[in-house]
């Protein structure tokens, strides 16, 4: 008797310590999610600090013309490593001008996928800024995948004073990185860009929010960090 009592004690002590495992485990939803929140307003902030990283130096800033005649923006913070291996991953934001009224979107986060830009040396990271300057660029942001180089030509973007005359006007995407040039000179060989929809949910809070929703039916509030980027681009773009 005394066996079957103490068998029924440890049976009920190993179901109330499964019950309650998850109980002390389980963290603050409303926690969780303001720091997935948090994270996302800090990278979107981390894309204003790249682009102004490229447009304070001589050697890789856009030409203001330019940037106002671009009708999409992507800012991408990607990594590369070793010999001809190319872009392993990254991610960064895209927005789109409404041509009417000459404002921006608010952005929509993408991911970067495997690309090879040639033979390159070692380790780094590579900020890089597409302009999408006609219609043919502006496709690719409507599409599920796309490769910058095969879904849409790109070239590196002109510098000097003289830039916008440079400028033929029928590439669809102008490539600038804190590089100088399109990857220093090497061309771009296809490397992918997705959007990031997990990310774009949490930010948004919208788990079925699609990118054309965000950059071109204005379907979300813009949020702190948003505006700062876009005073940013509106900033570079009003230089003469």
């Amino acid at each position: 008797m005394k066996t079957s009592s103490a068998f029924l004690i440890l049976i009920l002590f190993c179901s109330c310590s499964l019950t309650a495992a998850p109980l002390f485990n389980k963290k603050d939803p409303a926690e969780k999610e303001a720091k997935r929140d948090a994270r996302l307003e800090k990278r979107v902030k981390q894309m204003a600090e790249y682009f102004q990283m490229v447009m304070e130096s001589p050697q890789t800033n856009i030409p203001p013309r330019l940037l106002r005649k671009a009708e999409g923006i992507i800012i991408m913070r990607q990594y590369k490593a070793g010999l001809g291996v190319g872009i392993k991953g990254g991610g960064g934001v895209a927005l789109a001008r409404d041509q009417k009224t000459g404002k921006w979107s608010a952005p929509a986060f993408l991911k970067a996928g495997e690309a090879s830009i040639g033979l390159q040396i070692g380790g780094q990271v590579l900020d890089s800024i597409y302009l999408l300057m006609n219609e043919e660029g502006m496709k690719i942001l409507s599409q599920t995948q796309f490769r910058i180089g095969v879904d849409a030509a790109a070239a590196a973007g002109p510098h000097g004073a003289d830039a916008e005359a440079k400028y033929s006007g029928d590439v669809p995407i102008l490539v600038y990185t804190d590089t100088g040039g399109l990857y220093a000179g090497a061309s771009f060989e296809g490397g992918f860009l997705i959007p990031d929809n997990k990310s774009n949910a949490a930010y948004y809070d919208d788990l079925a929010i699609l990118v054309r929703e965000i950059l071109f039916e204005n379907k979300v509030e813009k949020t702190e960090s948003a505006l700062q980027l876009i005073q940013i681009l509106d900033r570079y773009s009003s230089y003469k």
